[in-house]
């Protein structure tokens, strides 16, 4: 008769954890190789340019999420990065293949190294290419880092075009829990937020940023539609400046920055 102390032991939840996160590092890593393949056939004008970009936002948007849940903060804040300079290209992709080789070749570098690597995500948010998305001869492009938190929209098209005629590396994002952790990960040098946002709002940004000790140092501006003497304004720290959709918008960024040390 079988000795029940003979019975296999069954793996404990820290060794199951480990063993889905290096599948998900191979399997991660296997798609990568393959991206990169496909962008030197697009490269060589033998894979549609659009093929490949919906193929990058796929990756991205999986390798996110999946990073996040087996704690790669590095992997997480590559993978925001390049679904955010994907979704900004447009017609530009077949000039960029460089830069989304430089992205696979970089989260590739990440997946290897796990959780070892000593660069921080600030550092790592830093050096990305950055999305551009026009063409400026005389726009000198700053190591200034903005993270733009509002719903997509001709709103935010404008506000984050305006952000780079000024030379800014600007990183969009429409959910504001994504946003908060991806402020507090990075330190950008500026954050500017909608008043109203799905979930958390503006404020409650706001609120929470000047709270904490990791991020109250972080610029900070609000850019909203509601009038000036409303109530919700009235919650928001003295020291956060109001940027308003309306005529006085471009003075309001102006005044925003500046008071900012950025402009």
């Amino acid at each position: 008769m079988p000795d029940a102390f003979d019975a296999p032991v069954a793996p404990s939840a820290e060794e199951t954890l480990e063993s889905l996160r290096r599948d998900f590092v191979d399997d991660a890593t296997e798609e990568l190789n393959t991206f990169l393949s496909y962008l030197n056939e697009a490269e060589a004008g033998n894979r549609p340019v659009a093929e490949v970009l919906r193929d990058a936002r796929r990756i991205a948007i999986n390798m996110s999420g999946g990073a996040n849940g087996f704690d790669l903060p590095l992997v997480a804040v590559a993978a925001q990065r390049l679904d955010d300079y994907v979704a900004s290209l447009g017609e530009a992709g077949a000039s960029r293949i460089g830069d989304l080789t430089s992205y696979a070749e970089t989260l590739l570098d990440l997946l290897a190294g796990g959780a070892d690597s000593e660069e921080t995500p600030a550092q790592l948010m830093r050096r990305l290419p950055d999305k551009g998305g026009f063409d400026v001869a005389d726009v000198v492009v700053r190591k200034v880092e903005v993270i733009l938190a509002m719903s997509p929209g001709v709103a935010r098209r404008v506000i984050e075009r305006e952000l780079q005629e000024c030379g800014y590396r600007v990183t969009t994002v429409s959910n504001s829990f994504k946003a908060l952790e991806l402020v507090a990960r990075t330190l950008p040098d500026l954050v500017i937020v909608s008043a109203i946002m799905p979930d958390l709002n503006g404020i409650d940004i706001c609120l929470a940023m000047k709270a904490m000790p990791t991020t109250r140092n972080v610029g900070i501006a609000v850019i909203t539609s509601l009038d000036r003497d409303d109530a919700t304004l009235q919650l928001l720290p003295p020291t956060v400046p109001v940027i308003h959709k309306s005529s006085s918008f471009g003075d309001d960024l102006t005044q925003a920055l500046q008071d900012q040390f950025l402009l």
